[in-house]
Formats: structure tokens, C-alpha cells, sequence
């Protein structure tokens, strides 16, 4: 494994160990070119203090630095994580730059219940 792919193993694992270290259950793979969400849950009591901004913060940097493309499944209301709206799910998001995979954003790539977010480009200092 090459020094530029161990840093990227360890910036990600030092991401996931600063959450989970909080109490945090945050699953997420990472794939050669790509990054996948699998769950965030947060304790009911840390709930709505902007923790999951946060997260998708980091998670997003993450993935712009490295370059890949940002997927995940919204959860549906009464799924095992706790999810209470489907709806709010796609909203916040949305508001991390994620798309839903339909209409002009179709890519046949992905399933339909996905969404997902392209890396933004880096602003190259000429």
C-alpha cells in the first residue's frame, strides 16, 4: 500500500474514531473510487444540537479531498436506526449538496433509492 493511500485510510479512521469515541454509530466504506454512508445514529439525547451537520461535514471534506464520489440510502421511518422521516432524511442531505438519483440526476449506475454527491473540485493555486 502506497504512503498516499495509507494517509487517506488514516484521515478517514481518524474521523469515524473521533465520533464513535462520542457515542456515535457511524458506518461508512470506502471503496477505491467511492465513499458509502451506511448509518448514523445518533444517542436520543445528543440529538438535534447539529452533531449530524457536523458529521456530514467532515464525511464531505473527506471526500472532496480525496477525490470520490459521496453515496447513501436515506432510512425509511420506523427502520431500525430510529428514522422519523424519510422526508427530513433527503432534505439534510440535500443540504450537504447530495442529490437524488431521478429525473435529470438518473444514473443508472446507482439504485433508485440512492442519492449522491460528486466531489467539488479543488480550487487550484496557479
Amino acid at each position: 500500500m502506497s504512503w498516499y493511500k495509507r494517509a487517506q485510510v488514516n484521515a478517514l479512521q481518524e474521523i469515524l474514531n473521533r465520533w464513535t469515541s462520542q457515542g456515535i454509530v457511524l458506518s461508512v466504506f470506502e471503496g477505491d473510487d467511492y465513499l458509502t454512508l451506511d448509518s448514523i445514529i445518533i444517542p436520543k439525547g445528543d440529538r438535534k444540537q447539529g452533531i449530524g451537520t457536523q458529521i456530514m461535514q467532515d464525511l464531505t471534506s473527506y471526500a472532496d479531498q480525496v477525490g470520490k464520489l459521496f453515496k447513501l440510502t436515506p432510512g425509511v421511518k420506523g427502520d431500525y436506526q430510529g428514522t422519523t422521516s424519510r422526508n427530513r432524511l433527503v432534505d439534510f442531505y440535500k443540504r450537504n449538496g447530495f442529490v437524488q438519483n431521478k429525473g435529470r440526476n438518473k444514473n443508472f449506475q446507482y439504485r433508485a433509492d440512492e442519492m449522491y454527491r460528486d466531489p467539488e473540485e479543488k480550487d487550484e493555486l496557479v
